[in-house]
């Protein structure tokens, strides 16, 4: 889960796609036309976000297993992840953000945060690569498309938006191959192989009434991810065959209050950048901080 930027999580998710809806609740009398790009924009950054000058938080609580391409999963660990952007409307429509990213990790599924992991398939004790990761920079385009700057490699691929009674449904998945930067003949525990693989899916729940009411900017909504990744280096799995798959349910929050406690205190321990969005300016990249640790151990 850890080997690449922030954006590589798919966490730059959301594309509001064919259709005109009718709304439910107090905004009933008005459509909800997700055909009009601007007006797919608008939604997109309302429910990523906000359609405002504001931060936006989103935690999720991720279980990760092991999956070696035959037979069940195997419970690895827990992945807290905390997302803050910083939202900006343009002039021209568009909606910008700033994004920072933290993560920890936990014995699975529970609250007992992990300084030493033993991987339960090669015996070794290893340390988990923590991470916060940004600025990265986004921008929701006024046609609708999701601009991503040169630090991030993700390219999100919209899904169809769809309601069902008072639920909007905002999807996105990616895909994609990239020359693995960590490679075996230097890195032969943490490296998984010349070349990483990474797909994420991403949904965003919300009540469709939110969504068509122009009076909120910040659509409260719920967040589940899935992904399937080429094994993280701190993971020290080599070249056996297989990736990680993810499994994350979290929302949006409206303060840091509502981050589980020991979440937020493993991030305050171990990512206190997170806390510092406002100050944080110089790009911080977990991969590169990680490999660094690892070097100045030989």
């Amino acid at each position: 889960m850890d080997q690449q930027s922030f954006t590589r999580r798919g966490a730059l998710a959301g594309a509001a796609a064919a259709g005109t809806l009718m709304a439910a609740g107090p905004a009933s009398a008005a459509t909800l036309d997700v055909n009009d790009p601007k007006n797919a924009a608008r939604i997109r950054a309302k429910i990523m976000g906000s359609t405002r000058e504001e931060a936006a938080m989103t935690y999720l609580r991720i279980n990760v297993y092991a999956f070696f391409n035959e037979g069940t999963l195997k419970p690895l660990y827990t992945l807290s992840n905390l997302n803050i952007r910083r939202w900006s409307p343009q002039a021209d429509g568009s909606f910008k953000a700033k994004v920072f990213e933290s993560g920890t990790y936990f014995k699975f599924d529970t609250d007992e945060p992990i300084d030493m992991w033993e991987n339960p398939f090669t015996g070794e004790t290893r340390i988990p690569g923590d991470f916060q990761n940004g600025p990265l920079n986004l921008t929701i385009l006024p046609d609708g498309s999701i601009s991503t700057g040169a630090e991030a490699t993700l390219k999100p691929k919209p899904l169809r938006s769809w309601s069902l009674g008072d639920n909007f449904f905002l999807q996105q998945a990616s895909g994609f191959s990239y020359p693995n930067p960590w490679k075996p003949s230097e890195w032969p525990v943490e490296s998984a192989g010349e070349t990483s693989h990474w797909d994420s899916h991403y949904l965003f729940s919300a009540k469709l009434s939110d969504v068509a009411n122009d009076d909120v900017a910040n659509v409260p909504a719920t967040v589940q991810l899935q992904n399937l990744v080429t094994w993280a280096p701190w993971l020290g799995m080599g070249q056996r065959p297989g990736r990680t798959w993810g499994r994350g349910v979290g929302a949006k929050i409206k303060s840091l209050d509502e981050v589980p406690k020991a979440a937020l205190a493993e991030f305050r321990k171990k990512t206190p950048m997170i806390f510092e969005t406002e100050t944080w300016t110089a790009l911080r990249d977990e991969t590169q901080e990680y490999r660094n640790k690892l070097k100045a151990k030989r």
